[in-house]
């Protein structure tokens, strides 16, 4: 589904039916991790594998917009190229 497409911000889950959250890192700059096990030692692989956050599920609406927040915040998000989200749809 998102074969070479870009996304502005990717939602997965931590174990997915054919992979993990790592396999989603080169589709969108600001992949949100969510997960049951959501501690500070998954939270930093997350953020040094290039992840953008990690939410504990399940999860609450004001965690997703924190979230979202603070993407459009990230300096990364701003200064983005006003061609690189076209494909994102």
């Amino acid at each position: 589904m998102l074969a070479g497409r870009v996304a502005p911000v990717v939602f997965c889950e931590r174990d997915l039916p054919d992979g993990t959250w790592k396999d989603l890192l080169d589709f969108g700059r600001n992949l949100i991790v969510v997960s049951r096990v959501a501690d500070e030692s998954f939270w930093t692989e997350v953020l040094n594998r290039g992840g953008h956050d990690v939410l504990a599920s399940p999860l609450e609406e004001r965690d997703i917009l924190h979230a979202l927040g603070s993407v459009c915040c990230d300096r990364r998000y701003l200064e983005a190229a006003p061609g690189e989200w076209a494909n994102a749809s």
